[in-house]
Order: structure tokens, then C-alpha cells, then sequence
């Protein structure tokens, strides 16, 4: 395996993470645990990068979601100010499943903000691409740590499988995450 190889995730990302750890380094020339020895050279040489990587890369998705974010509510506040508002009460903003910016909370405060929101559709936009960032944050983080765990072979069992389920339902049955 080349060295070029071994830094895939950083390579890739053109960004640097350093010398790493100790427990780190014992990480990444490994695929131990039964749960993954039978992935194919490639998927093994994926979580070997994630294993080295995984950390470094989820400290500058979150420095990128900081900016972002930052920014976001530079150009929120800068609306909210040119309409002389002061929402009173705690609005709460999320993606609908269908794409869309939701804003729930006081009618009044919440229909303001939307009225804003349509006048300045970067805002949508923006927030989209903040949830972006913020999912594959928090998804390489869980990746990490799981995939650290299992390398490490800790006996206690991480509080995120609670999350993996299966219905038991004859031939209906089938395993999902919640």
C-alpha cells in the first residue's frame, strides 16, 4: 500500500491533521474485529483513512459550519434589523422533509421571519447548506467513534447502538436505525 493510499482522506481533502496519536496511529494499519474482517481491501482501506483522518476531518467540517453559521446570522439579523423586527419569543428553523425552511413558533414572530425568508431566498439556501455540513459532521463523527471502538475492542457497549433496532415480524422482519 502506498503512502498516497494510506492519507486517502487527506489527500482528498488537501488538508493536513498533524502527527497523530498514539492511539490513533495503532488505528489505522489495522481492520480488526469480527464485525468488519470480511470487508473487501477497499471498504477496509476506507475506514483505515477514517481511523487516521476521521477526527481531523470532523474538526474542519465544524470550523466550516462556525463560518457558516456566522455568516448566517449576519445576513439574518441584518434583515431583521432593516425591518426594525425583534422577535420576542424563541423561533425554531428547520429543513421540512420536503426541502422547504420551517419556521415554528409566536404566529406573529414566525410569520415575519418567513415573510423575510421569501424576500431573501439565500437565507433558505444557506440554512440547506448549514444542515449540510453539520449531518456530515456529525456523521463522520459517529463513524469515527464507532469504527474506533470496535478497533479497540471496547466491551462496553456505546450508547449509539441503542439506536439499532430489529422488528421481528415473520417475513415482514427487518432491522432499521432510529
Amino acid at each position: 500500500m502506498t503512502n498516497e493510499n494510506n492519507n486517502c482522506i487527506s489527500a482528498m481533502l488537501h488538508m493536513q491533521t498533524g502527527a497523530p496519536g498514539a492511539a490513533s496511529h495503532a488505528r489505522h494499519g489495522q481492520i480488526a474485529g469480527q464485525p468488519l474482517s470480511g470487508l473487501d481491501e477497499a471498504s477496509a482501506r476506507a475506514l483505515r483513512c477514517l481511523a487516521k483522518d476521521g477526527e481531523g476531518l470532523v474538526t474542519a467540517l465544524e470550523a466550516r459550519l462556525d463560518s457558516l453559521q456566522e455568516a448566517f446570522m449576519d445576513m439574518l439579523n441584518s434583515q431583521l434589523e432593516e425591518r426594525h423586527l425583534r422577535p420576542e419569543d424563541r423561533l425554531h428553523l428547520y429543513v421540512s422533509p420536503e426541502g422547504t425552511l420551517v419556521v415554528e413558533g409566536n404566529d406573529n414572530d414566525a410569520n415575519l421571519l418567513c415573510d423575510i425568508i421569501t424576500r431573501k431566498p439565500d437565507l433558505q439556501k444557506n440554512f440547506k447548506e448549514m444542515a449540510q455540513v453539520a449531518m456530515l459532521s456529525h456523521g463522520v463523527e459517529l463513524a469515527t467513534q464507532i469504527h474506533n471502538d470496535i478497533i479497540d475492542q471496547v466491551e462496553d457497549a456505546n450508547p449509539l447502538l441503542r439506536h439499532y433496532h430489529m422488528c421481528l415480524k415473520g417475513p415482514l422482519s427487518h432491522f432499521y436505525i432510529r
